[in-house]
């Protein structure tokens, strides 16, 4: 496991609940559900609990010059459901594998008040002996060549509104001063808001990928008001293969991590502890 790079900034008590590592690839159209029961038979020492959620659509980040037309309405027809995306979750529910016909996700989600987000470090060494597995049963089974062509990093993060603050005011604390000029005159300070920032990510000049960041007001189970600030790296990898897809996780969780400091005020930093 590769230590975590000396100049990325750090904080003891970040504010992330949920952080997610995932690859897809093309469609593997032999895997049926009893298969996916094969593959869950290869983790279930680790992950014992089971869970069937409807598939995730493709997502791809694209570079074309010429402007996106409007979608045009299509008739699909099918000749059989759907296969699920099946859920592995570890028995302390912290950690589970998500799988399906084009895709492997591996996730951490803060569950109690005690739950410590294990690193990015360690949560790549899973995915990696995972998916290296994964492909294992693949091969075995003869389902076909798996191809990565894109990965995504998502990092999700809950700051609670301090007691009779508004979600404005709690973005003025998040951001800091740039949120100044949304304060019109006699409008005053905006009622809500909702913030989306995306940027692209390029390689020697070149886009590969797209950074996007989100920050909405939200409300815990609890009742507990919040703003979730999340932030994903989404892109092709370099090689069509594990090397490819780790090199870009790598590179997707620095722009996520620097782009975090960046963006969040000092004072929510010495709130999380920072520590470089």
């Amino acid at each position: 496991m590769k230590p975590r790079p000396s100049d990325l900034p750090d904080f003891r008590a970040p504010p992330v609940t949920e952080v997610a590592l995932g690859v897809q690839f093309g469609t593997l159209e032999r895997i049926m559900a009893p298969h996916l029961g094969l593959v869950w038979g290869e983790f279930r020492d680790e992950f014992p609990e089971i869970e069937e959620h409807p598939p995730l659509d493709p997502a791809f980040e694209t570079f074309a010059d010429n402007i996106p037309t409007l979608p045009v309405p299509r008739l699909e027809l099918i000749d059989r459901l759907p296969t699920p995306r099946v859920f592995f979750i570890n028995t302390a529910k912290t950690e589970l594998l998500q799988v399906q016909r084009d895709r492997f996700i591996h996730n951490w989600r803060k569950i109690g008040q005690g739950d410590a987000y294990p690193r990015f470090e360690r949560m790549l060494e899973t995915f990696r002996t995972g998916f290296q597995r994964f492909e294992g049963i693949i091969r075995r089974e003869e389902l076909g060549d798996i191809a990565p062509n894109q990965c995504e990093v998502t990092y999700v993060n809950q700051i609670a509104l301090i007691s009779g603050q508004s979600p404005f005011e709690a973005f003025e604390r998040l951001f800091g001063s740039f949120t100044n000029s949304l304060v019109l005159g006699d409008l005053d300070k905006p009622e809500d808001a909702r913030f989306l920032f995306q940027y692209v990510i390029r390689v020697q000049n070149s886009p590969v990928g797209r950074l996007y960041v989100t920050a909405v007001p939200a409300r815990k189970l609890d009742g507990t008001n919040i703003i979730q600030l999340a932030l994903v790296a989404r892109g092709r990898p370099s090689t069509a293969d594990l090397n490819g897809v780790v090199e870009f996780l790598t590179l997707g969780r620095q722009y996520i991590v620097r782009a975090f400091a960046e963006l969040t005020s000092v004072e929510m930093h010495k709130a999380w502890e920072r520590t470089r």
